[in-house]
């Protein structure tokens, strides 16, 4: 059984499931794939006897993010920004609720660069501004660091922020810890930046680029942080797009890519999200070996010593939601999870690795009725209809079937 947080005291309650939607709903972007019908009758969750509870209680969690220590992590309920220790329940909130965030960025133990805006956002004509706050006692005050930027990632150098406004142009920045910025690259993106991702080394940068007038496709760029240089490394034609932020792994880079605005196919299916793999140097995009011609992929996350894959999706369109574990190199998937009953949230963001590569959080819940139900049942499990994090160990390379 999986780890829960709080007293079990046993009420009837009566509840109807519009109300535990109520707390569960979100206008940004999200769920690629629907979730399926749960399993009937079963009672082990199935995301592992080893699964531990990192959140409780009602809200839309989700973007959940290790502080570089692993001490504590960071998410967002209903759009504003919180974190707490891994070993206990006393969360720590960074942002007011007013505020709705898109990414958060550890720039040390107790410092946070966040994305977002005062207000709902997420569009092209209302930009996303960056700020910095820091955990200073109950103070919840932000400063604005950066007007317009679509994306973040961090890197050796420090972060990595896209500016522009609307769709015709970015450019990249390099800031310090304290937010100022260090350098302003000249060379412009010819598009908008959906996000982006630092090398290892800190000395490139990959970035998910809409291009004007056609933002029905997807292209990837390579950034050169040392020359200011930029080239187009692969494009997806046609209506198709890029999910989320790719990954490096050794000479690969990999992402998640599917047909974009197409809720069904001709056949009454979903469509179909795969996981690609493109050469560093470029290239002509691949289906990434290993995991399947029927795999459908929502969300990937390179493990911090990027030699595993982390991934929510399905072995195929029939099958539930799971975790995997992908090794590149031996092509070898995992099955991490073997849930049927849990409803795991398939955002781009929605799972991280912990610092030392031993775990993943997901953000998962018990799949409500769409009826209304009397419950008699201890309390902690009425609360399994919201969405929260759990932290599942997943061992290290060591630990994979060779």
């Amino acid at each position: 059984m999986l780890s829960r947080i709080g007293p079990a005291k046993r009420v009837a309650v009566l509840s109807v499931a519009a109300v535990f939607m109520a707390g569960c709903t979100h206008a940004e972007k999200e769920v690629s794939i629907a979730p399926l019908v749960p399993a009937a009758g079963r009672l082990d969750p199935g995301l592992g006897p080893e699964t531990r509870a990192l959140s409780s209680g009602p809200g839309y969690k989700g973007s959940p993010s290790w502080s570089p220590g692993g001490a504590r992590i960071a998410f967002t309920v209903d759009g504003y920004v919180v974190d707490r220790p891994t070993d206990s329940e006393e969360p720590r909130r960074w942002t007011t609720r007013d505020f709705t965030a898109e990414d958060t960025e550890w720039i040390s133990e107790d410092t946070l660069m966040i994305l977002g805006a005062a207000s709902p956002t997420g569009t092209e004509e209302s930009p996303s501004s960056l700020y910095r706050t820091r955990a200073e006692g109950d103070s919840l005050e932000l400063e604005r660091i950066e007007k317009e930027v679509s994306a973040i990632g961090t890197g050796r150098g420090g972060l990595i922020l896209a500016r522009g406004r609307g769709a015709s142009e970015s450019r990249l920045a390099l800031t310090r810890g304290n937010g100022d910025v260090r350098r302003l690259y000249s060379e412009s993106i010819k598009g908008r930046v959906a996000s982006l991702s630092v090398s290892p080394d800190g000395d490139e940068a990959v970035l998910t680029v809409r291009p004007p007038g056609d933002l029905q496709t997807s292209r990837l760029h390579m950034f050169d942080l040392r020359k200011g240089r930029v080239r187009e490394i692969t494009r997806l034609d046609g209506n198709r797009e890029i999910l989320g932020t790719p990954q490096w792994t050794g000479q690969y880079l990999y992402f998640v890519a599917g047909v974009k605005n197409t809720p069904l196919d001709r056949d009454g299916s979903e469509p179909l999200y795969e996981i690609f793999r493109v050469p560093e140097e470029g290239g002509a995009p691949e289906p990434a070996p290993g995991v399947g011609e029927d795999f459908v992929a929502t969300s990937i996350r390179v493990s911090p010593d990027g030699e595993r894959l982390a991934i929510i999706g399905r072995l195929s369109p029939q099958a539930p939601t799971n975790l995997y574990v992908l090794d590149p190199l031996a092509e070898d998937l995992t099955a991490v999870t073997t849930n049927e009953d849990m409803e795991i949230k398939t955002g781009p963001d929605d799972l991280a690795w912990s610092p030392g590569g031993q775990s993943v959080v997901v953000v998962a819940r018990g799949t409500p009725s769409t009826e209304p139900e009397v419950h008699a049942a201890p309390a902690v499990r009425l609360l399994e209809d919201f969405y929260n994090l759990y932290e599942i160990p997943v061992g290290g390379p060591e630990d994979a079937p060779r």
